[in-house]
């Protein structure tokens, strides 16, 4: 099989008709959809629940100013993030709740 990356008479009928239905639009129950012009967005159940819960996490977000600054602070001066070696070992010592030899 062959393709054509140059071909022209690439067929545009389906191309021509996007943005203007030929045909009424119709709801999920079969009827004619409101002429008003305005969009309905209707969100399913567990996306209800995926966007509460995001919200909750959200709201409950806490950045703590200090520590933030003291971190911003040991990287400038270089005491932390200068040995790759130690940052991996402390994330694989954190994240399996073993406690680190050194």
């Amino acid at each position: 099989m062959k393709i054509d990356a140059y071909r022209q008479e690439i067929p545009t009928q389906a191309t021509d008709r996007v943005g203007r239905p030929t045909t009424p639009v119709s709801n999920r129950d079969g009827g004619a959809a409101p002429a008003s012009g305005n969009d309905e967005v209707r969100l399913s159940s567990g996306a209800q629940l995926m966007q509460s819960v995001m919200q909750s996490a959200q709201d409950k977000l806490e950045i703590r100013q200090d520590v933030v600054e003291r971190m911003r602070a040991a990287l400038a001066n270089g005491t932390v993030g200068n040995d790759p070696h130690a940052l991996a070992e402390a994330l694989i010592d954190r994240l399996s709740g073993t406690p680190s030899d050194k």
